[in-house]
């Protein structure tokens, strides 16, 4: 099939180093698109780029689009609210958004709106902490918590004793992206980091320590990072041993919440944490998110013994989108998951298909909304440690064949209610042909 040409995005990336590093806002964005293309519009499940290009979009703004481009009840509600109030104050609608929360996410009795993922989890541990009058935390191998010194990457090298370190692994992708010059010292001071997925490594890490501990701080699946789904009991199991030690239980869904689920992993699994991070579908894609959680915890805020403060926390023009964006997933009973896990499920098994028909070893793990893509012999990775042999490079490879063809994926592919079955056989026929470029390719070395 045709090759899309991109000579205006060429032209704009080239005015834009000049003006802005790498000619993008994120290193994440230029680890998934070293050509960047520009868009200029969406609508839907479709893409157009500044060459006029049409694109079947899987990246959904890295995350947030769940309803897909363009949605009209969203527009609507900024457009009314802007004509209202758009600079930030208190105001009525802040209270209609957390109580959208409220009804949908367990362990969320109190609600604070701040703007992004990073910033949600950062007043997380801070209110965590407080609560408890403990210092240290655990998060796990290959878990995204957002952008701050402390809590992104980082390399374990006495399992008896995993407090981070800085560095780099040489066949971890994930330590190299995540490694940066410019991290304070004693950044990972007060963090303990072990693989996810292994309950005895958390229960002698507890054994030692459980004392010390305030927060656990976890994706409830693997969504950022190999895409694993917690094994048989393990959620379960950590709840426990976080009850038993009295240290606060955070689930980071800033990707699964809203897209698992209307009630997010924790109502999927039905295990319920004391504290929950969202963000990116949480407003439709609206620069918005926030942290909740019980009571007493929050109450911690309540009572002024902890600061929480930002400009845009409950910006009107987000709050409107997270009314608008959770009334649309409410709409029939949750209709549009039950599509969303229609069409995950068709491009899963359409890919897998594709696949074993091109002798390449591809494995997709999490869930219909959000499927991450492995090129590994395993039939399952359960964590970060098992995913190191998966072959990042083919990956990254088979990410730029479909987009020469006019499909956008990150490290997975995210299903949308905008997704139609016509949209899946059209990924599926270009799927097909980049996986016998592949195999060619493969043939010839």
């Amino acid at each position: 099939m045709a090759i899309l040409e991109t000579p205006k995005s060429d032209e704009t990336a080239k005015f834009g180093r000049k003006v802005i590093p790498s000619a993008m806002m994120s290193n994440f964005r230029r680890r998934v698109d070293q050509h960047p293309v520009y868009f200029t519009y969406g609508n839907g499940a479709r893409l157009y780029d500044v060459d006029g290009n049409e694109y079947i979009d899987f990246s959904i703004s890295y995350g947030p689009a769940i309803l897909g481009h363009s949605n009209e009840h969203i527009q609507d509600a900024i457009i009314r609210q802007a004509r209202r109030l758009y600079t930030p104050n208190t105001h009525d609608l802040e209270v209609q958004a957390a109580q959208k929360v409220v009804d949908h996410i367990a362990s969320a009795e109190l609600v604070r709106f701040a703007c992004s993922g990073t910033e949600a989890n950062r007043g997380a541990l801070r209110v965590a902490r407080a609560y408890t009058g403990r210092n240290m935390y655990l998060r796990f191998n290959g878990h995204y918590h957002g952008g701050l010194d402390h809590l992104l990457g980082g390399i374990v090298l006495d399992n008896d004793n995993p407090i981070p370190v800085e560095g780099e692994m040489e066949n971890d992708r994930y330590s190299q992206w995540t490694n940066t010059k410019g991290r304070y010292e004693g950044a990972f001071n007060q963090v303990y980091m072990i693989e996810w997925n292994d309950l005895p490594a958390m229960e002698r890490l507890f054994g030692k320590y459980g004392e010390e501990i305030a927060a656990v701080i976890m994706e409830p699946v693997m969504v950022n990072n190999a895409g694993c789904l917690p094994e048989p009991g393990y959620l379960e199991g950590v709840r426990e041993l976080c009850t038993k030690h009295g240290v606060v239980l955070i689930f980071d869904e800033v990707l699964t919440g809203f897209r698992i689920d209307l009630k997010g992993a924790q109502g999927y699994f039905g295990v319920e944490p004391d504290m929950t991070t969202l963000a990116k579908g949480l407003g439709g894609g609206l620069p918005v998110s926030s942290f909740c959680g019980k009571q007493e915890i929050m109450d911690t805020i309540s009572r002024g013994e902890v600061v929480q403060g930002g400009t845009y926390n409950g910006h009107p023009l987000a709050m409107a989108g997270v009314i608008a964006a959770i009334e649309e997933y409410e709409k029939n009973d949750g209709l549009i998951f039950k599509h969303i896990n229609k069409m995950g499920t068709l491009l899963k098994d359409g890919l897998r298909n594709i696949a074993e028909e091109n002798d390449q070893s591809l494995l997709l793990q999490g869930f219909p909304g959000a499927w991450t893509l492995l090129f590994t012999n395993k039939k399952k990775v359960i964590n970060h440690q098992d995913s190191l042999d998966s072959d990042f490079i083919k990956a990254g490879r088979f990410a730029e064949l479909l987009k020469e063809r006019g499909v956008i994926i990150t490290t997975r592919f995210c299903t949308s209610a905008a997704h139609t079955e016509k949209d899946i056989g059209d990924t599926l026929d270009r799927a097909n042909d980049a996986m016998k470029i592949m195999k060619d390719e493969e043939g010839r070395r």
